[in-house]
């Protein structure tokens, strides 16, 4: 199996009013389909470019042949400064943005965009290779001096491979698993939509940070801070945020239950709705969910985030006893009774056609 999902990380499980599909629109062999509640890959189309692992905001998606933790840090370790898709790498598309920003600031390196121009892949996902480098870039030069080098390169292995052979080398480490593999590829190319296990919804309410930004965040305490801290216009930002919640919010509850990373929550009593824009991963969920409208992305992303981050209070609530129930609710004005008592009220009344 060349694509891995894991349904428990992937945001379009955790509700049917997500609309992400990152996954679907770069994939240049139409090989995943998003669907409500679910996805549909389809193994056989697959060549392992790697596109969909790097625009994934939660990790759901990873290749067999590609661990990118393993690779940021065993490149690190090596001489080379160089990476490309034709001798170390995949598709330069899997390289996110966190990922180019890492690396940035630890060692000085080169993108070989040199087989680009004539890959077959070239449509899908040459401009999201370059829209990457120009975020990197743009968040690199307000936190430090370094800056990413693209080159048209060309670089080569030593017996020049197409684009499939090159990948194979890469599952290679897991040749021991080669039966599994096949019965694994067998049963997806039978089913090609992926189903949440049971076993697995337990996990869905787990919040997860990825590996991305957890590497992020270690490089981050590693470098100098800087002097002075910028702001970053948010809509040219894909990976991170700051969000407002604006005064039609209810306190309804769905968006920092669903949200994945835990980047919103709330205290014991629910009277708070907390926000932490170095956990956020930009997935838009809180947005999908959200039935009022009410979370807003800020104009700007300040860099002090990036260095000194705190949670911020986005929202206050007063939490009040229920007068008919006793169970504590969010007090909006009016009555004391909470939704259900309410609910319950008006379905006596029109039980007893009493208006």
């Amino acid at each position: 199996m060349k694509i891995k999902l894991n349904p428990s990380s992937c945001v379009r499980y955790y509700s049917k009013f997500s609309e992400c599909k990152f996954c679907e629109e770069i994939c240049p062999e139409n090989a995943i389909i998003t669907k409500e509640n679910a996805l549909e890959i389809y193994q056989d189309k697959c060549i392992s470019c790697g596109g969909c692992v790097g625009v994934c905001p939660v990790e759901a998606l990873k290749l067999t042949n590609l661990n990118l933790p393993e690779f940021f840090f065993d490149f690190l370790k090596s001489d080379e400064n160089v990476i490309s898709c034709k001798t170390n790498f995949v598709c330069l598309s899997a390289l996110n943005v966190e990922y180019l920003i890492s690396l940035a600031l630890i060692k000085e390196f080169v993108l070989d965009l040199g087989h680009c121009k004539e890959c077959e892949i070239k449509k899908s996902c040459f401009s999201k290779i370059l829209e990457n480098i120009d975020e990197a870039n743009y968040v690199l030069s307000t936190i430090s001096d370094k800056k990413i080098k693209a080159q048209n390169l060309c670089k080569i292995v030593d017996k020049e491979k197409d684009r499939r052979e090159f990948f194979n080398i890469f599952t290679l480490k897991g040749a021991i698993g080669a039966v599994k593999e096949v019965e694994d590829e067998v049963k997806a190319l039978e089913n090609p939509k992926i189903e949440l296990p049971t076993h697995q919804i337990k996990a869905i309410r787990e919040k997860n940070i990825p590996d991305k930004r957890k590497v992020l965040f270690t490089v981050l305490k590693k470098i100098e801070t800087p002097k002075n801290y910028k702001y970053l216009e948010n809509e040219y930002l894909t990976f991170t945020s700051d969000k407002t919640i604006d005064d039609t919010c209810d306190n309804c509850s769905i968006c920092y239950r669903i949200c994945p990373t835990a980047a919103l929550n709330t205290d014991s009593r629910y009277s708070k709705i907390y926000f932490d824009p170095m956990l956020c991963v930009k997935c838009h969920l809180c947005h999908d969910v959200c039935e009022k409208k009410s979370i807003k992305l800020s104009s700007y992303f300040d860099t002090e985030e990036f260095f000194e981050s705190k949670q911020k209070t986005l929202k206050s609530f007063k939490i009040v006893r229920c007068d008919d129930c006793g169970n504590f609710f969010t007090y909006l004005g009016g009555e004391k009774l909470c939704q259900r008592c309410k609910l319950e009220e008006q379905e006596a009344k029109d039980l007893w056609g009493i208006s």
